[in-house]
């Protein structure tokens, strides 16, 4: 009998030591951080100098894409301003509303060729490409100045380019 009891009692043990939680002897914390997996140099600015009214001033710059995704990427641009001011190159307002205090009647155009065939507000898709690239990114712009637009120094417009990955 005792050596059943001490039989059961060894299995018992045994038993409660498998099922209670084990005690923590250390920890490792695993961190990491995602690369985008491709490096854009945006177009450089570009200076229309001075736009003389009736004519059309037009420039161009190029960016770089590169990239190691072998399904491609799109690099697009865009004039983000609100839709008043949007695709307008203008001079800023000063005060609390910030309304323009100068804006350019036309719209910039803008393109991946010379034919710069969109508005500023419109996105327009510069390069797209569908493999790993090391590539150019075309920008033209062209800027036309009426009579009706203030004789002013300063006009500017901020283009806003995103990669995005196919």
């Amino acid at each position: 009998m005792k050596k059943r009891i001490l039989t059961l009692g060894v299995v018992l043990v045994l038993v409660s030591v498998l099922a209670a939680p084990g005690a923590v002897l250390a920890t490792t914390e695993v961190t990491g951080t995602v690369a985008e997996g491709y490096t854009f140099t945006a177009p450089s600015g570009i200076a229309l100098g001075s736009m003389a009214p009736g004519a059309t001033a037009t420039g161009d710059s190029t960016g770089n894409l590169e990239g190691n995704n072998p399904d491609g990427y799109t690099v697009k641009g865009i004039d983000e301003n609100d839709t008043v001011t949007a695709g307008y190159m203008l001079i800023e307002g000063t005060g609390t509303l910030a309304a323009p205090q100068y804006m350019l009647t036309n719209k910039l155009k803008m393109g991946d060729t010379g034919a710069v065939p969109n508005d500023a507000d419109v996105e327009t898709t510069f390069l797209s490409t569908d493999d790993i690239t090391d590539a150019s990114v075309p920008f033209y712009v062209s800027q036309t100045a009426t009579y009706a637009d203030p004789v002013q120094s300063g006009y500017t417009i901020t283009i806003t380019f995103t990669v995005t990955p196919k």
